[in-house]
C-alpha cells in the first residue's frame, strides 16, 4: 500500500493556468542609414509574447523624414514593410530623425546620426590551420585570417562593426554522362574508373556572401551576424591591429573572389542595439540566465535606428573552389 502511496504521490501533477494581459500593439522600425545608399527603414508591429507567426509589416504607414526638424520627404513604400527614400544620401554627422503613423497606433519617432569614417591603416592576410577542442575530440579548420589595423580618433566615443563581403563565383555541370574508360573485376564485382573529362562542360555562375567572422582578439565584445563588434574603450587614441578570421571555404571560388573587409563606424544607438540583441539570443534559451532587454531609441515604439559610414579594403584570392585534395579524395571514394 505504501508502494501504491508513492507511485501515486510521485505521478501527480497540477496544471497552472495563467492569463496573461494583451498588451498594445506598438509600431516596431528598424533601420541603419549610411552615407554611401538611399535612407530605407522597416516598419512592422509588435507581437504577443506568445505568438510565433511571422513578423506582421505595416503597408500603409506613414514614414516621415526629418532633417533639423523640417521635412525631407515621404518615404515610399517597396514591400514586405520596407519604406525608402527616392535618392537621399544621409551626409557624415548629419542629424536624421524618422516618424511613422499608423491608424490603431501610436505614433513612433527615432533620432541618428551617421559618424565619421575610420579609416583602416592596413590589412594582413594569411592562410591558417586552426585546432579546436569539442568535448575528447580535436580537429583542425582552414581559415582566412585578417589583422584589420585602425587609428582609433583621441577622445571621441567610438564603436565599430568588422564585417566581410565576398563576391565569389561556382561551377555548375553540364554534362553528367559517365564515359568508362577501364575497368577491374574483383571480389565478385566489377569496377569502373571514370575519366577527368566527364563533366567537361560546365558554367560559372558568380553570387555574393557576407560569410560569419570569429575573432578571440581583448577588444572584441560580441560576435553578431553583421559582424564582429568592439568599441574604443581599452584602444582610445590608439593604432591597434585587431585579428579575425573565417572558413577558408567562405572565400573559395570557381576562378578569382573579390574579398571586401569592411570596417563600419557606427552609432551608440546601433552598437547598443546589436550588442544587447546577441546577448538576447545567447541566453533566451537558459531558464537561469536573467533576461535581456534589447535597446532601443524608438520613443513611442521599439526597434532601433542608428547610422554608420564605411572604409573598404578590398583584395582578391584565388583559392579553388574545391580544394587542392577534392579530385583526389574523389577518385579514393569512388
Amino acid at each position: 500500500m505504501i508502494g501504491v502511496l508513492v507511485f501515486l504521490a510521485s505521478s501527480c501533477e497540477s496544471v497552472l493556468f495563467i492569463e496573461l494581459e494583451e498588451s498594445d500593439k506598438l509600431i516596431v522600425m528598424n533601420g541603419a542609414l549610411s552615407d554611401d545608399s538611399t535612407v530605407m527603414v522597416q516598419v512592422s508591429r509588435t507581437r504577443h509574447i506568445l505568438d510565433n507567426a511571422n513578423i506582421v509589416p505595416l503597408e500603409d504607414a506613414k514614414v516621415s523624414l526629418y532633417r533639423a526638424g523640417s521635412l525631407l520627404e515621404q518615404l515610399d513604400h517597396m514591400g514586405n514593410g520596407f519604406f525608402r527614400a527616392t535618392a537621399f544620401h544621409p551626409a557624415v554627422g548629419e542629424e536624421l530623425s524618422i516618424e511613422v503613423e499608423q491608424a490603431g497606433y501610436p505614433s513612433v519617432s527615432a533620432n541618428c546620426i551617421v559618424p565619421e569614417t575610420v579609416p583602416i591603416a592596413s590589412v594582413d592576410t594569411a592562410t591558417v590551420i586552426q585546432e579546436y577542442s569539442d568535448y575528447n575530440y580535436t580537429y583542425t579548420q582552414e581559415s582566412f585570417q585578417m589583422d584589420v589595423s585602425l587609428i582609433d580618433p583621441p577622445g571621441v566615443d567610438n564603436y565599430y562593426l568588422l564585417n566581410l563581403e565576398v563576391d565569389k563565383s561556382y561551377t555548375s555541370w553540364r554534362d553528367t554522362s559517365y564515359q568508362f574508360i577501364d575497368s577491374l573485376f574483383h571480389n565478385g564485382e566489377w569496377h569502373y574508373f571514370v575519366s577527368d573529362t566527364t563533366y567537361a562542360l560546365s558554367d560559372t555562375f558568380r553570387y555574393k556572401d557576407q560569410p560569419h567572422m570569429g575573432s578571440s582578439d581583448l577588444i572584441v565584445e560580441s560576435i553578431t551576424s553583421q559582424g564582429i563588434l568592439f568599441s574604443d574603450q581599452l584602444i582610445d587614441g590608439k593604432e591597434y591591429s585587431i585579428r579575425a578570421y573565417t572558413n577558408l571555404q567562405s572565400v573559395r571560388s570557381a576562378d578569382s573572389a573579390v574579398v571586401d573587409i569592411r570596417l563600419n563606424s557606427i552609432s551608440e544607438s546601433y552598437y547598443k542595439y546589436l550588442k544587447t540583441r546577441q546577448k538576447h539570443y545567447e541566453t533566451k534559451e537558459d531558464p537561469f540566465a536573467v533576461p535581456v532587454i534589447v535597446y532601443t531609441n524608438v520613443e513611442g515604439g521599439t526597434g532601433f535606428l542608428g547610422g554608420y559610414s564605411s572604409d573598404v579594403h578590398t583584395i582578391t584570392t584565388f583559392v579553388s573552389e574545391f580544394g587542392d585534395d577534392y579530385w583526389y579524395h574523389e577518385y579514393e571514394y569512388k
